[in-house]
């Protein structure tokens, strides 16, 4: 009779047991506090990773007609506009200034180029009165020449703007030979000419390799 109440007091607490047994915690979810107000805040995702900027400096080195043969130092404000105005070398020393369009960001881009350039008066005049046939006679009435051109191009750049580019362009130009007067003998007659400009359209061609740092 004793053992009555004990088994009944077991059959009680055995479903109570079962459910403890069977209940499992929930793992808890990492935070992370606020300096400001100690409030837990999930963790902040990892920063996206930024793209270096283009490189804006350059040095070039172009051949063509009329620039003959171009060092440039080149800046690139934007990827896609490019400046530069560089030292020149053909019959005489010069300079050339250019303005240059890239307009697609990609490996091969298109270009749209205009420039000016200028040679100053050295060799030009004795290779124009051989080139033209005159007679050495006649040679004192030629002075000085010297010629400059503006011309507008167009062409394709093969390269990396982060790097080295390789360009080929052509185009028409409106070229002006600037020849100085002189005085000569001829038949015992004293000749005096004055100074004159030709201005001709001409078709203009360029080849240029492009480093950028």
């Amino acid at each position: 009779m004793r053992l009555l109440p004990v088994l009944l007091a077991a059959l009680i607490a055995a479903p109570s047991l079962a459910v403890a047994q069977t209940a499992t915690p929930q793992a808890a979810t990492p935070q992370v506090a606020t300096p400001e107000t100690g409030a837990p805040q999930d963790p902040a995702p990892p920063a996206p990773r930024r793209e270096e900027p283009y490189p804006q400096f350059g040095l070039q080195l172009a051949i063509g007609a009329p620039d003959g043969a171009v060092l440039s130092f080149t800046y690139s404000p934007l990827y896609w506009l490019l400046l530069d105005a560089g030292f020149a070398y053909t019959l005489a020393p010069g300079f050339v200034l250019g303005l240059e369009f890239r307009p697609i960001d990609f490996f091969i881009s298109p270009i749209i180029r205009g420039e000016y350039g200028y040679y100053f008066a050295g060799n030009t005049a004795n290779q124009v009165k051989k080139w033209a046939g005159i007679p050495e006679a006649q040679w004192p009435l030629i002075g000085d020449a010297s010629y400059n051109w503006f011309s507008g191009l167009v062409g394709v750049a093969l390269g990396s703007r982060r790097g080295f580019t390789f360009a080929l362009e052509g185009g028409i130009g409106a070229l002006s030979l600037n020849v100085k007067g002189g005085t000569g003998t001829i038949n015992n007659v004293v000749v005096t000419t004055g100074d004159y400009k030709v201005t001709s359209f001409m078709p203009v061609a360029r080849l240029s390799f492009l480093y950028f740092f």
